[in-house]
């Protein structure tokens, strides 16, 4: 019984923080550190 309740606390948590990384307020700023290894070299 204590170990369902433990799977589905982490299955909950791995669903809130896969919710967090991909939600629509963070995309823009993924997208602009995705562009730094390509602007670094342009010192």
């Amino acid at each position: 019984m204590d170990l369902t309740i433990y799977h589905f606390v982490l299955i909950a948590a791995f669903v809130a923080i896969v919710v967090w990384v991909f939600g629509h307020k963070r995309k823009a700023r993924f997208e602009q550190d995705a562009r730094i290894p390509f602007e670094e070299g342009k010192d």
